[in-house]
């Protein structure tokens, strides 16, 4: 079986294809297409623009043909922090039913959170640690114990949402930057969870965890093949961003990932508070994540109760 799930985040949109083997319980990414829209610029006073709702149903359109160009009639589309963090998410969805046919589901955070431990789980071994999505307009966290989850949440806080509202120009400024660990802080305290501080290994998903750690292979000419890396290295990635892009090495920092430039500092910021409050020494690149998991969730699982239940 070929899938095509839709994934419509704040900064990216992404299509994912995936095949089942129901025989050996396998689930493979066939093909996986990117593109960075960044919604969270189009909205304005809490409503996606209007410009934002054209350039968003253009995007499906281009991935609605994708998919007919692989001939996969089976498809789901949802969406996470991009469109439940608004206040004209009806006329959003009305308005892509309408144009490409396309009929979003929008999960909420904490269904977010679960999903992409689900995907995580799938593709590694998880027995204890903390796993971390952090997207363009919401961070979702779980704690884990003996491979299953002991608390979940999502903050309403992204990579790309954090850096518009701090950041004055592209590159952001010490002050700025300070400002920026400043608001995680206070989030993170809000969660007011009861938990042992030594949360080894944290499992990152997402383009601001993946960025990290390809700055990190690059600059310091690490092997590539190893998807993880030690939090004193994350620490001076943030330590060189407070140069706001007046030295060497901030300017060759942001020529390795020019596509994030108005997000990096935000998920980086993001990623350091969250390392030193659960007490985290080493990040691990987690390749699957909420597409695998809602996958599998809404899809396979689905199937699945359908053929014990003898429904057609």
């Amino acid at each position: 079986m070929e899938y095509g799930v839709i994934d419509i985040g704040s900064n990216t949109i992404r299509l994912s294809i995936f095949k089942y083997n129901e025989e050996k319980n396998i689930v493979k990414l066939v093909t996986n297409k990117k593109v960075i829209v960044g919604l969270t610029g189009y909205v304005k006073k809490g409503q996606l623009s209007a410009l934002g709702i054209t350039k968003l149903c253009r995007t499906l359109q281009k991935l609605k043909m994708s998919l007919e160009n692989f001939e996969i009639k089976n498809y789901s589309a949802f969406a996470t922090a991009s469109l439940r963090n608004i206040s004209n998410t009806e006329e959003v969805l009305k308005e892509i039913e309408k144009t490409t046919g396309i009929k979003p589901e929008i999960i909420v955070g904490e269904e977010e959170a679960r999903l992409d431990f689900i995907g995580a789980k799938s593709g590694m071994n998880l027995e204890r640690g903390i796993l971390v999505d952090i997207g363009g307009g919401s961070t979702e966290i779980v704690l884990f114990n003996n491979g299953e989850i002991e608390k979940l949440t999502s903050i309403p806080i992204g990579a790309l949402n954090l850096q518009n509202k701090v950041v004055k120009h592209i590159v952001p400024e010490e002050k700025e930057i300070k400002k920026m660990r400043k608001i995680i802080k206070e989030a993170l305290k809000e969660l007011d969870w009861e938990y042992e501080q030594n949360y080894k290994y944290l499992y990152g998903i997402g383009g601001s965890s993946r960025a990290c750690m390809n700055i990190i292979k690059e600059t310091k000419n690490l092997p590539l093949e190893d998807k993880s890396f030690f939090v004193e290295e994350l620490y001076n990635i943030v330590d060189i961003l407070k140069n706001g892009g007046t030295c060497e090495e901030t300017k060759e920092l942001y020529r390795l990932i020019p596509e994030r430039i108005f997000s990096f500092a935000g998920g980086a910021v993001i990623l350091r508070e969250i390392v030193d409050n659960f007490g985290v020494e080493k990040v691990i690149i987690s390749k699957n994540g909420v597409r695998e998991g809602y996958f599998i969730d809404r899809v396979i699982k689905k199937d699945e109760e359908k053929v014990e239940n003898n429904e057609a």
